[in-house]
Order: structure tokens, then sequence, then C-alpha cells
């Protein structure tokens, strides 16, 4: 696997999610009641989508932004600007502390850059990557089994009776297939656990009081996918573990999907059932027991702050605002399809290169594309011309004929770039010719 493959994702998802990810914390806070709880979740969806999703549309707008030091067509423009600066940067502080070359600044700077440009560190960094992530994925299977494990060793029988009745009776009504409610004994608090093959675990010690609102809870989990959205979490903690803010995105989403169930279970329900239902958490909340975010259940308990501003939000759900939840998610959606828009675009090379007659072989970059799409006055027959002339009279070769010629060509910034390599003498020439006036900006050779 190419190390620059993984890091063109793992950097363009993380300056993109990130940058959603503060200002969901805004959002949150200052917009809830507007918004409401299930808008603010949809959001954090889309947040993870972009997270997971490894997709680089073509954009040539981004082509401005590829270093011309970075040779690499693999590492996109964004990556590649990262790596330049970085270089930069040590570059920098290796001449600064160069008059003691021994110091531990010295030989970490020097490490560095000779990394980014021989490609070690991108080695060493995709191993890391890889095998802590490795240990995540092994880390969330050890704890999810051993859950699973120790709730079916507990569980002790089917409901039924009058709360099988009940909990029949509000499957239908919500129109939601009825999944297998288990008493679980002991148990602090229900949960619906699994993605597959979900159930529900309710407390053998449950009140009947409390039972129906529990069950509907957890059914309003199942109706919203929100078991899926737990698998999501994880994969998106274990795509991108180095980044504090995706943990944070993590925590702060599983807390908004209990109070988007919230709004689930009580948006047609009157004043008195949503009083009945509050009780209900209150009295759930003493148990001080949710599954960790790396477990595949959900948890109906919360303490608390989060406990009084999940009460507040269910008293206060009809607050929202829905003309601005419909632009919210319109504006989103269109955020979310722009930030995959970070590979170059593809400029199709050859019309511009079936104009150059009698070389033994013509190419462009790997893809076949240019860097931009030429706009000067010079075509490319007339630079690789002005390039052939330069060659013959700087290094005194003969340039006559082309059959003798390997001719790769690109063009950026209104420069006409070709490396041209002699069959003859084994030599690759360098030539940069200017598109506008025919001037060559630059003439460089090498043996091989």
């Amino acid at each position: 696997m190419r190390s620059a493959v993984v890091f063109n994702f793992l950097l363009e998802a993380n300056l993109m999610a990130s940058a959603a990810i503060v200002l969901m914390i805004a959002f949150r806070k200052f917009l809830r009641k507007p918004l409401g709880n299930r808008m603010i979740y949809f959001l954090w969806l889309l947040i993870a989508i972009r997270l997971i999703c490894p997709i680089a549309l073509n954009n040539p707008w981004i082509n401005e932004f590829r270093p011309g030091v970075v040779n690499d067509q693999a590492i996109r423009p964004i990556a590649g600007q990262i790596k330049v600066r970085l270089d930069d940067i040590f570059s920098d502080l290796r001449r600064l502390t160069r008059g003691n070359t021994d110091s531990i600044v010295y030989q970490g700077a020097k490490n560095f850059v000779d990394g980014l440009y021989f490609g070690t560190l991108s080695k060493l960094l995709l191993r890391i990557y890889l095998w802590t992530a490795a240990a995540l994925v092994l880390f969330f299977v050890t704890v999810n089994v051993r859950f699973r494990h120790k709730l079916k060793a507990n569980r002790i029988e089917l409901i039924s009776g009058k709360l099988k009745e009940q909990y029949l009776d509000v499957c239908k009504k919500r129109k939601v297939k009825p999944i297998p409610v288990w008493f679980v004994d002991p148990l602090p608090s229900a949960c619906l656990v699994g993605v597959i093959r979900p159930y529900i675990a309710l407390p053998l010690t449950a009140a009947p009081q409390e039972a129906i609102h529990v069950l509907t809870h957890e059914l309003c989990h199942y109706q919203g996918k929100d078991h899926w959205f737990s698998l999501l979490r994880l994969v998106c903690c274990v795509a991108h573990w180095f980044n504090p803010l995706v943990w944070v995105a993590a925590f702060m989403s599983r807390t908004d999907g209990e109070l988007a169930c919230d709004s689930r279970v009580v948006k047609d329900l009157p004043k008195q059932e949503r009083m009945n239902y509050t009780n209900t958490l209150v009295l759930a909340a003493s148990k001080r027991y949710a599954p960790g975010v790396g477990v595949l259940a959900t948890g109906m308990t919360m303490t608390g702050r989060k406990l009084q501003s999940r009460v507040r939000s269910i008293l206060h759900i009809d607050q929202t605002v829905k003309w601005l939840m419909v632009t919210a998610a319109i504006l989103a959606c269109m955020l979310l399809v722009s930030s995959f828009f970070t590979a170059e675009g593809y400029v199709n090379a050859d019309a511009y290169l079936s104009e150059l007659d009698g070389v033994y072989g013509i190419g462009a970059r790997e893809d076949g594309s240019f860097t931009h799409r030429p706009a000067g006055n010079i075509s490319l027959q007339d630079a690789l011309n002005i390039a052939m002339d330069t060659i013959s009279e700087q290094i005194g070769e003969d340039t006559t004929d082309l059959s003798l010629y390997v001719i790769n060509a690109d063009y950026k910034d209104d420069i006409w770039f070709l490396l041209i390599h002699s069959r003859a003498t084994g030599r690759t020439y360098d030539t940069y010719v200017d598109a506008m006036d025919g001037r060559v900006v630059n003439t460089g050779w090498g043996n091989g």
C-alpha cells in the first residue's frame, strides 16, 4: 500500500471534519433549540460520512495548491502543501542549530528532513498508524465480546403477558418491527444490544410503570438505526485515532443520540405523558450506568447537567424552527459534497500530445493528463522545438532526429515542463518553456 494514498485520505478527511466538529460544538450549544436534537444528530452523521469515505473528486481549482517541488503525483495538493511546509520548518530548524551538529534538536531536524526526502518517515508513520488502529480494533472487539457474553449469561427469559402486549402495541403504533426483549439480571439499566441481530435487554427489577417507557425509548433507538451509528462511531475512532477532536465528537454524538431518541419518543405525546417519561429518566439516572463509547449498545442513563439539559429539551421540544432546520440540512449536505473535491482536475493530454510528430515515445503524467489546461501562445510542438534548439546550442547535442527521444510533458502556471530523454546518449534534460513568449525558463540535464 502506498503511504501517499493513506495520508491523502487522512489529511483531507481530518482537515475538513475537524473544522466541522469545531463548528458543531458551537451549534449544539447555541442552536440546539431552533434546530432540534434530531437535526443536531443528523449533522453528526454527515461528519462521520466525511471521516470514513475515501473519496476525492476532481477540482480544477485545487491544481493551484500543488507545490512545484513535490514530484510524486500520488501526493495530492493538500498533502503536498503540508509536506512542503513541514520540510521548510525543520530545514530552517536544522540551519539554526547547525552550529552544534551533535545536539538532539539538530539530529532530530536532520532525520525528519531526510525521512521526508527518502520516504522512510512516511513508511514509519504508516506502520505506527496501522498497528495502533489494529490494536484498537482488537480492544473494541474484546470489550464487545465480553459485554455480549456477560449479558447472554445473565438472560432470564423473554418478556411475556401484559408487558409483551403493551410492547407489541407500541411497535404497532410506531410502525416498527418488534425485536426480542429479554429480562436480564443483574442489569442496572435497559439497553439496545448488538448491530446485526439486535435485542433489548431489560432489567428484571424494572418497575411496571417504568418498563413501557424504557422499552419505547430503546425501540426508538432501533427505529432511528442508532445501533448502526454506534458502529459508525467506532469505525471513525479507529480510522482517526490520532485526532482528539474525533474522540470528542464520538462522545458528544453519543449524548446527542440519546437526546434525538427522546425527541422521537415524545414527539406526539401529550404534556402529562412527557412528564411521566422525564420521571422515568430521573429514576434511571440514579443507577449511574451506561455502556461506554466502545460498546455497541445504547444506554438510557445520564447524570448531572446532561440530565438537566435532557429534561429541559423534552419539555421544550416544540421550540424548533422548521425553516432553519431545512436550511441547515441543505447547506450541510452541500458542504459535505463540496468537501470531497480535493483531487486535481483531470486535463486530458492526448489532444496536445498528438501535435508532436516523429518522436519515439510521448507521455504526460502517470494518469495521462496535464496539471492545467494549456492556455498560452506557444503550442506543445513549438515548445518542444524551442527546447530542442536550446539543448543543441547549450549542450552541443544533435537534436535533429526526434526518433531518438522520449518526451514527457506537463503544463502548469503558463509553463511547458518537458522531460526529454535521449536514447542515444542516455542523458535526460529538464527544460521549462514559457507558454506566453517562448522564453526558456530552465534547462538542466543528467545521466539516466
